[in-house]
């Protein structure tokens, strides 16, 4: 609707765009979560799992979302280089 929702459970109303946030998953760090984190995304990383939210009105990276970990996949990977 040409703005980004204010949380990602926006996504979900009515079904609109999604019927549920997903899961993201860490194996081995932090438990399976949809949980949310808002804010601009190289500060409001806390590396609790779930995601991280750009809700930042203004911010060049608004309505971006990664996976709220700084760990690695079994590649060497940083999960929020996906």
């Amino acid at each position: 609707e040409g703005q980004y929702p204010t949380q990602l459970a926006g996504l979900t109303v009515a079904g609109k765009y999604l019927t549920s946030i997903p899961t993201a998953k860490t194996p081995n760090y932090h438990a399976d979560s949809a949980a949310e984190k808002d804010g601009v995304l190289s500060t409001a990383q806390d590396d609790t799992g779930g995601w991280v939210y750009n809700n930042v009105s203004g911010d060049s990276n608004i309505g971006n979302m990664e996976i709220n970990c700084t760990h690695t996949d079994t590649k060497g990977s940083i999960w929020t280089s996906y």
